[in-house]
């Protein structure tokens, strides 16, 4: 764990607070790169010996079957899926008020608007691995739903080849219209190009591994993508009427993902940041991934104080964390103040947890300081601005002069012709 003074931290350690350690995408290139060209030249071929490699896949049909799906779901405790359920609405009722307009206006010359299309088909990764990451199905193919979407494909690597029942069951209460037993970098490459059982997607949303990143980072190109995800991170600003128990607890529900997770606490407080320091210690020592959250804490945890709290969001802006709780007595008067964030938790009852699961907001959110440029992933996320405009004869006349000087000028005399033809009085 470390601490600062935040008025007095020397500008190196400033910086290594800021940047943040990443899993190293360059080292694993090598290896991804190989695995998108092969199921990009070999299809289903490929993609099956990679899902029998790297997730236990037992081979057979790469696509679960609507049986399957069904089976899956009366598998899954009752009051597991009625919290799904619950979810599912509340999340649903936040992403539905995201709402891209339409519109057309005339002037002089003519008619202009934009019309708003849906992606027809995307892909959603559902990460694997220690956890059962439904709640990132839900978050993911919800906002696609809302948007318009047609059809989402869902690729995660289960256990042995086998997707967890909660996924499967998730996935289906969100409509997903085909699911797919494989993860890596293979299923990213499948989801971009396609093969024999997975049509190509226009985009993939969804967190995943360093394989999952590196892999997205290749396609790009190819097939839209919605942001690399990094470790996981939260910034907390507190001042004297924090609780540190509290705060400690929010601390850990990051720190126990990853052994590179962060959480940072900039308080004006001295002794809340000793008491929350104490604290998280006690609570690691009693927690059940005790062994993730002591390796992420060594580096990851990050105590700092400010003279006041607009030194603290000034901090705040530059860090730009996925998670940002603002656990002051007047929450919102910080909110004002705030850039840079992934999403905001205001209020000492706000625990991001509940932004994780329930809330309503989305828990897919940038991280390592790609809060600066990219938003959470949204209804926005899945929706295209097709702009379009109708010239009038009187307008075409009005415009090509216009047109003619700036082509002309910047030496495209095509363009300059083009908008001349329109005209009453064509020059020859």
């Amino acid at each position: 764990m470390l601490t600062y003074a935040l008025s007095d931290i020397a500008p190196t350690a400033l910086q290594d607070v800021l940047k943040r350690e990443g899993v190293n995408l360059a080292r694993i290139k090598k290896t991804a790169e190989k695995i998108v060209n092969e199921v990009r030249r070999k299809g289903d071929e490929a993609l099956s010996m990679y899902a029998q490699e790297f997730d236990g896949f037992k081979g057979g049909s790469l696509t679960v079957t609507r049986d399957q799906v069904r089976d899956a779901s009366k598998r899954v405790p009752k009051d597991v899926m009625r919290a799904l359920g619950i979810s599912k609405k509340r999340i649903e009722n936040f992403h539905s008020r995201q709402r891209l307009s339409a519109f057309e206006y005339r002037d002089g010359c003519g008619s202009y608007g934009q019309k708003i299309v849906p992606l027809n088909r995307v892909g959603v990764y559902a990460p694997g691995g220690t956890a059962k990451y439904m709640s990132s199905v839900l978050m993911s193919c919800i906002p696609a739903r809302i948007a318009g979407v047609k059809e989402i494909a869902l690729c995660s690597p289960g256990k042995d080849g086998v997707i967890p029942d909660e996924i499967v069951a998730a996935a289906d209460m969100c409509g997903v219209t085909e699911i797919h037993p494989v993860g890596g970098a293979q299923s990213i490459a499948a989801m971009a190009y396609g093969t024999e059982s997975i049509r190509p997607v226009q985009k993939i949303v969804g967190p995943g591994g360093s394989y999952v990143s590196a892999a997205k980072l290749l396609v790009r190109n190819d097939c839209e993508i919605d942001f690399l995800a990094g470790p996981s991170e939260i910034l907390i600003i507190a001042d004297s009427a924090s609780k540190p128990d509290s705060i400690a607890a929010d601390m850990l529900a990051q720190l126990e993902h990853d052994p590179l997770a962060r959480a940072v606490l900039v308080t004006t407080s001295q002794e809340v940041l000793e008491k929350a320091k104490a604290e998280l210690c006690l609570q690691i020592e009693k927690a059940a991934r005790k062994e993730i959250a002591s390796q992420a804490a060594k580096k990851g945890a990050i105590f700092m104080i400010a003279r006041n709290l607009a030194e603290a969001v000034r901090f705040s802006n530059q860090y730009a964390p996925e998670h940002l709780l603002i656990d002051v007595r007047k929450p919102r008067t910080l909110l004002k103040k705030v850039e840079n964030a992934g999403s905001v938790f205001l209020g000492s009852n706000s625990s991001v947890a509940f932004g994780d699961y329930c809330a309503g907001t989305n828990h897919i959110l940038p991280t390592m300081g790609v809060a600066s440029m990219k938003s959470s992933l949204s209804v926005y996320d899945f929706l295209k601005i097709v702009p379009y405009q109708e010239l009038s004869a009187g307008g075409a006349d009005m415009l090509a002069p216009i047109v003619e000087t700036i082509a002309l000028s910047e030496g495209l005399p095509a363009h300059a012709a083009a908008a001349r033809s329109r005209t009453k009085k064509v020059s020859n």
